[in-house]
């Protein structure tokens, strides 16, 4: 069964985004939006928007592809063995219907739609759409990515920059947090943290940061960006440089802007030692 049209898939989620997201962005009401705290995250939250706009993607997105199944955030929260489909042979659509919640809640536009249509643990195809900045990137896998219809390609830093990106270590084991915090220092220059995936993943695949360190890999998160940056020449790949796949546990992952700054970034946080083993043991 082919692959839904890259485009058609895009302008749903602008649809979405148009008729169940902006109409609340800067309006949200004290009732809509509640807490889903974790030990892992416990200042997680959750809006009447990401409900509504998940509803609206599961519904749409087995149209476009009959046979398909949704996995998207909430309904994978409620019930997580729904990420089992992962793995399997038939076509999963990954879903984040609200990437960036906190930063929607607070008015700025940070925040977004992201899609991942994934078959035997590989995004074959992904969609993130950023409605404030009226930007939608897509890409398929082996046929490159675009923004806006166009064809996207990230240029690589100059060797003797020093790389800039952030890195996410809130989330990684405390002993393992202060190693890569240490050997961060100095050797990696610091970038804002933008509070969400959507925009972490399209700044780095447009060139507009270097690269970005996650432990925390929860699929939703990083399957749609994934394969995106990968098709515009950038790179997405865990400490000990395997390939991220939307099925991997926790661990160090690297995603950077090229293949240079990558090796460079691993070369860093590696430091010629045990980090990846750490790394390895702590997923």
């Amino acid at each position: 069964m082919p692959i839904p049209d890259l485009a058609r898939v895009g302008a749903f989620l602008e649809e979405v985004a148009s008729e169940h997201m902006l109409p609340f962005w800067r309006r949200l009401a004290p009732g809509d939006v509640t807490s889903k705290a974790t030990v892992a995250d416990p200042g997680d939250l959750v809006t009447t928007v990401d409900l509504a706009v998940e509803r609206r993607l599961t519904e749409g997105l087995r149209a476009l592809l009959p046979g398909s199944a949704v996995v998207g955030e909430e309904a994978a929260h409620a019930d997580p063995r729904l990420l089992d489909a992962l793995g399997g042979d038939g076509w999963i659509w990954l879903v984040d219907p609200l990437d960036g919640t906190r930063n929607f809640v607070e008015g700025n536009d940070r925040f977004g739609i992201m899609a991942a249509l994934v078959r035997a643990s590989e995004p074959r195809a992904a969609w993130i759409h950023l409605p404030a900045r009226r930007q939608t990137f897509c890409a398929e896998e082996g046929a490159g990515a675009f923004l806006n219809g166009a064809r996207l390609s990230a240029e690589p830093a100059a060797a003797a920059e020093v790389p800039a990106g952030t890195i996410y270590a809130r989330y990684m084991p405390s002993e393992l947090r202060a190693t890569v915090e240490v050997r961060a220092r100095g050797r990696l220059k610091e970038a804002s943290d933008a509070g969400s995936s959507c925009i972490e993943y399209t700044s780095v695949a447009r060139g507009d940061k270097d690269f970005c360190v996650y432990y925390r890999l929860l699929p939703w998160d990083h399957a749609p960006g994934a394969l995106i940056l990968r098709e515009a020449n950038g790179v997405a790949e865990h400490l000990d440089g395997t390939r991220y796949a939307p099925t991997d546990k926790d661990q160090v992952t690297v995603i950077a802007r090229s293949r240079g700054i990558a090796d460079r970034v691993r070369q860093v946080l590696s430091a010629g030692d045990d980090a990846g083993r750490g790394a390895s043991e702590a997923r």
